[in-house]
C-alpha cells in the first residue's frame, strides 16, 4: 500500500466538473485531433528517448487537450520513484539531464545537445560511471569512452559506449558495432596487413586497453578474442544491446497501463483517465430473507501496492475517499438500476501497519428484480485518482430456485451472523469471496455455491485444458458430492497432494453445470483481504419492495412495478416516493381522485420537492380543484427550470379558477420559451380579450 501526500478528498462537484462526456477514442490517422505546439514539443522533444512506442501511440491517438494533460501527468506519476514525497524524483532528473546535454554536450556543434548521440546516451542512462577522453591523440580522431557498470534492474551488462568526431567536425557520433570498425578511428594511419580490424585494435591497445575493448565489443564483461577473428558474432550482440539501451528508460515500467484507459472510456473524469488499477472482481447471485427475493453480492479485490492512501500533514492517521459506481443493465441496455456511494476510510497508524501487506477489498450488495442483466462498478480512489472497473453478467430467477457459479472463500464461512442482511451474507452464514480465485498449494480449498431448491450437488475439479476448458476429458483430482443445507452448498478439500497449475472446479446437478477456473500457486502465500463493506438496509418497512418496484418501472413492466409499489405502501404509508410512483399510476388510469389521495400525504412528508407538487397540481386539475392546483403550480415554479408545460398547465387552472389576469403574464412567459405554440396563442388572445377558457 502507498501512501500519497496530504490532500483533503475533492467535493463531488469539483470531481463531476472534470467529467470527460466521452472517453479517449482511438481514431484513425487522419481523424486525429492535432498536437498542440506545447504537446508536440513535450512529444518529439522532451520525452522522446524515454517514452515506449505504446505509450507514444496512445498519446497521439488522444481526442482532446484534457485527455492529454491528463496522460501527462500520469506518465511522471508512473515513474515517480518516491510517491511519498511531493517532489518527482524521476521527472526532475530528466529535465537536468536535458539541460546538461544541451548546454555540454551540445557545445561542439550547431545541433542540440539532446540530438546528439551523446546527449542521447546521457539522457536514457545518466552519468556514466568512468569517462575517458582522446582529444589529442595523432592519428585518433577526437574520441570518448564512458563506461557504465551493470544494472540488473535494467537488464544491462557492464558497458562501454564510445563516440568520436568523424572528419574532425560536427558532433560525436556513437561508434557502432554494426557499421564501423577499430581501424575507422585512425584515418590517417595506413596498416600493412590484410587484417587491418586486429592490427588496429593491437594499435589502440597501445593507447588505452579500454579503447581497444569498447571498439570490438560494447561488453565490458567479456572477452574481445572470438569478435575479433568473426566479426559478424557481434553485429547480433550489439542490435540487441543498443535496442535494450533505448528500452532502459521504461524497462521497469508496465506500459500497460495505457490501455487501461479503455476500460474507462465515458466512464471516469479525466485525471482519473490514465490511472486504472487492475482488480478481481466477483459477483454472484444468493436469496434474500423474503419469499423468492434475490440480491446481487459482488466484491472487488485489489493488491496492497495498488492502493493508495493520503496521509494528514500534522498526525499520523491516513484516509482517503471512494467512490463506487455500479449500473445494473439489461441486454437492450436499458438501466433498470444504479447506485453511488462515497465511502470514506481513516486508518491509524498501527492500523496500517496490520493491513497495509493486505489485499483491500469492497464488497456490496443490493436486490434486483428477475431478469437478464449486465453488471458494470467503478470504484475510484481519490487520494490519488486511482481507478478500476469489474464487468459481469447474470440472471436472476424467477422461481424459488437456483444454481450459482460456484466460488472459493478465503475463511470458512462463519455461521451465527447478524440477521440484518448484508453483503455475501445467506441466511446467517457469512462468507468472504476470494475474488482472485487463488490458492495456496496445502491450503485447503474451500468451495461454496447457492443451490436453492437442490437437496445435494457434486463438485468436481479437475486440471484445465486450453482445448477442453469445461476439463471433461480430464480426469478429476477429486470428486464429491455434498447435501445443501439452508440453499447453500458448501465444500472443502485437502491440496497437499495437488499440484501447482490451473484447475477447473464444476458444480453439478441432474439436470445443470456451472464450471469456473482456480489456481493453485505454489509460490504465493494468499492473504486475507481487507476492506469495506456496504449493504442493503431492509431494516426500513418496504424498502425492498420500493426498490423492486422502481426497477420495475425502469424495466418498463408497469404491472409489476405496481404491485411492489402496492405492497411498499402497504408495509409502510410513509414512502413518499412510493405514493408518488403510485399517484402517476392513478393519473395514467383516469383516476384523479385516487392520485389527490395518494399524494397530499406525500406532499405533508415532502412539502418542498417539486415532483410531488407538481404530479399533485395535475391531480387536482384534472379533479376539477382549480385554484388549488394553480397553488400547487406556482410552488413548485421557484423549485425547478420553468419550462412551458407547466407554465401552460399554472396559467390554464389560473384562468379556469377565475384569475385570467394573472394567467397572462405565465402564458406570455411560455411563448418565449417556445414560441411555436398555436394554442397557448390563441389562449392568450381569448384572455386578453376578457373570455374564460373552455374545458380542457
Amino acid at each position: 500500500m502507498s501512501v500519497a501526500p496530504a490532500v483533503p478528498p475533492r467535493p463531488l462537484a469539483a470531481l463531476l466538473a472534470t467529467l470527460v462526456l466521452a472517453g479517449p477514442s482511438f481514431a484513425t490517422p487522419q481523424d486525429r485531433f492535432p498536437l498542440s505546439d506545447e504537446h508536440k514539443k513535450w512529444l518529439q522533444d522532451e520525452v522522446v528517448y524515454i517514452i515506449s512506442d505504446r505509450e507514444k501511440d496512445a498519446f497521439e491517438r488522444l481526442q482532446s487537450e484534457s485527455e492529454r494533460e491528463a496522460f501527462i501527468a500520469a506518465f511522471w506519476s508512473r515513474r515517480d520513484p518516491e510517491p511519498l514525497t511531493p517532489e518527482n524524483e524521476f521527472r526532475i532528473e530528466h529535465y537536468e539531464r536535458i539541460e546538461y546535454a544541451n548546454t555540454i554536450l551540445g557545445r561542439e556543434s550547431s545541433v542540440p545537445g539532446w540530438l546528439t548521440d551523446r546527449g542521447r546516451v546521457y539522457i536514457q542512462l545518466g552519468e556514466p560511471d568512468e569517462r575517458e577522453t582522446f582529444a589529442a591523440v595523432p592519428g585518433l580522431y577526437p574520441t570518448e569512452l564512458w563506461f557504465y557498470l551493470a544494472q540488473e534492474d535494467l537488464l544491462l551488462p557492464p558497458l562501454y559506449v564510445l563516440f568520436f568526431r568523424e572528419y574532425y567536425a560536427g558532433p560525436f557520433i556513437q561508434f557502432n558495432h554494426v557499421i564501423h570498425q577499430p581501424e575507422e578511428l585512425m584515418p590517417a594511419q595506413s596498416f600493412q596487413t590484410d587484417n587491418s580490424r586486429l592490427e588496429a585494435y593491437e594499435f589502440l591497445q597501445e593507447i588505452s586497453p579500454q579503447l581497444a575493448h569498447s571498439t570490438i565489443t560494447m561488453r565490458a564483461d567479456r572477452g574481445v578474442a572470438a569478435s575479433l577473428l568473426q566479426p559478424d558474432m557481434e553485429i547480433l550482440q550489439t542490435q540487441t544491446l543498443l535496442q535494450d539501451i533505448n528500452r532502459a528508460p521504461y524497462r521497469r515500467l508496465d506500459t500497460g497501463w495505457v490501455t487501461g484507459a479503455e476500460a474507462g472510456r465515458g466512464l471516469v473524469e479525466s485525471d482519473y483517465l490514465f490511472n486504472f488499477v487492475p482488480s478481481a472482481g466477483i459477483a454472484r447471485v444468493l436469496p434474500g430473507a423474503h419469499s423468492d427475493s434475490w440480491f446481487v453480492h459482488y466484491a472487488i479485490e485489489i493488491e496492497p501496492q495498488h492502493v493508495t492512501l493520503a496521509r494528514e500533514e500534522d498526525g499520523n492517521e491516513y484516509f482517503t475517499r471512494f467512490e463506487v459506481t455500479g449500473e445494473v443493465t439489461t441486454p437492450e441496455g436499458d438501466v433498470v438500476h444504479d447506485f453511488v456511494v462515497s465511502p470514506f476510510l481513516r486508518l491509524t497508524e498501527s492500523q496500517l501497519q496490520d493491513v497495509g501487506a493486505r489485499p483491500f477489498t469492497y464488497r456490496g450488495m443490493f436486490p434486483l428484480i428477475p431478469g437478464d442483466f449486465r453488471f458494470r462498478v467503478i470504484l475510484k480512489n481519490d487520494a490519488r485518482t486511482e481507478y478500476t472497473v469489474f464487468e459481469d453478467s447474470f440472471s436472476i430467477p424467477t422461481g424459488a430456485s437456483s444454481l450459482s457459479r460456484p466460488w472459493l472463500l478465503h475463511t470458512p464461512p462463519v455461521p451465527g451472523a447478524d440477521v440484518q442482511l448484508r453483503a455475501w451474507q445467506t441466511g446467517d452464514t457469512q462468507l468472504l469471496p476470494n475474488a482472485r480465485s487463488v490458492v495456496a498449494v496445502g491450503n485447503p480449498i474451500r468451495a461454496v455455491a447457492s443451490a436453492v431448491g437442490q437437496e445435494a450437488v457434486t463438485f468436481r475439479v479437475t486440471p484445465w485444458n486450453a482445448a477442453e476448458e469445461s476439463g471433461t476429458a480430464q480426469t478429476p483430482v477429486r470428486e464429491e458430492e455434498v447435501a445443501v443445507r439452508d440453499g447453500l452448498a458448501v465444500w472443502t478439500a485437502d491440496t497437499e497432494s495437488w499440484e501447482s497449475g490451473r484447475y477447473v472446479l464444476s458444480l453439478h446437478t441432474d439436470a445443470t453445470d456451472r464450471v469456473v477456473t482456480f489456481d493453485l500457486n505454489a509460490r504465493r502465500r494468499t492473504a486475507i483481504p481487507w476492506g469495506l463493506s456496504d449493504s442493503f438496509d431492509d431494516r426500513a418497512a418496504g424498502s425492498l419492495a420500493a426498490a423492486l418496484g422502481e426497477q420495475s418501472l425502469r424495466a418498463g413492466d408497469h404491472d409489476a412495478a405496481r404491485r411492489h409499489f402496492a405492497a411498499a405502501l402497504t408495509e409502510n404509508p410513509n414512502l413518499g416516493r412510493v405514493r408518488l410512483a403510485l399517484g402517476r399510476f392513478a393519473l395514467d388510469d383516469g383516476d384523479a381522485r385516487a392520485a389527490v389521495r395518494l399524494l397530499e400525504p406525500a406532499l405533508a412528508q415532502a412539502p418542498d420537492d417539486p415532483m410531488v407538487l407538481r404530479v399533485l397540481g395535475d391531480a387536482h386539475r384534472e379533479s376539477g380543484n382549480h385554484p388549488r392546483a394553480a397553488e400547487l403550480y406556482e410552488r413548485s415554479l421557484p423549485l425547478q427550470a420553468p419550462d412551458p408545460a407547466l407554465l401552460n398547465a399554472l396559467s390554464w387552472s389560473l384562468a379556469a379558477g377565475g384569475d385570467p389576469a394573472r394567467a397572462i403574464p405565465y402564458l406570455e412567459q411560455s411563448l418565449r420559451l417556445n414560441p411555436e405554440q398555436p394554442e397557448v396563442l390563441e389562449l392568450l388572445a381569448t384572455l386578453r380579450a376578457g373570455v374564460s377558457p373552455g374545458p380542457r
